[in-house]
């Protein structure tokens, strides 16, 4: 009788491990509160407001022409309302 060997164990548990991982990871997201989407930033109207004129303010300028200045034009855009990005 042959016996399997230690790195075909090893790659046995490594499987066993990932995909015991990949199913508590969505059962642990429900657990978090929508008050602060998700342990995030609150929302409220006035960041629903400061984001939708941020990234219409930043939408003409695309990353592959501008380089970082659609970033750039946000992040200002964000700190001008008071607001985290």
């Amino acid at each position: 009788m042959r016996y399997p060997s230690f790195k075909t164990i090893a790659l046995a548990v490594g499987f066993a491990i990932a995909s015991s991982a990949t199913v508590a990871v969505p059962a642990l997201a429900g657990q978090a509160s929508s008050a602060n989407n998700g342990g995030g930033y609150p929302i409220t109207a006035k960041r629903v407001e400061a984001l939708r004129e941020c990234n219409a303010r930043a939408a003409p300028y695309y990353d592959y022409n501008w380089g970082v200045r659609q970033s750039s034009i946000y992040r200002a855009c964000m700190t001008e309302h008071g607001e985290i990005e």
